[in-house]
């Protein structure tokens, strides 16, 4: 026999939380994902226009990546708090990806 869940203050924070997180999440890759364009294009023209060469993008672009394994370990710290495995932060997450 399945209960049908209460709707306490406790049950709509545990459901709502997730799902707002996950919209905000979806937000900022989505918001992300459009600067890095953004940016990729800037640095296509100014290489196309002769302003800059592709060495000098490219070598801060690798020194960054050479230092991104310190970073790891405060991606994984911060990714943990993320509650990834629930529904409704999957589905706040999806949302905000595709129409926020």
């Amino acid at each position: 026999m399945v209960l049908p869940p209460s709707f306490s203050i406790t049950f709509l924070v545990a459901t709502i939380a997730p799902f707002l997180i996950g919209l905000l999440v979806g937000i900022v890759i989505k918001s992300a994902i459009k600067i890095g364009i953004a940016v990729a294009i800037l640095v296509l023209l100014l290489i196309g226009l002769g302003i800059v060469t592709p060495d000098q993008v490219l070598r801060p672009l690798f020194s960054f990546v050479e230092s991104g394994s310190s970073l790891t370990a405060k991606v994984k710290e911060v990714a943990g708090y993320l509650p990834y495995s629930s529904v409704a932060f999957l589905i706040g997450l999806a949302i905000g990806f595709f129409k926020g």
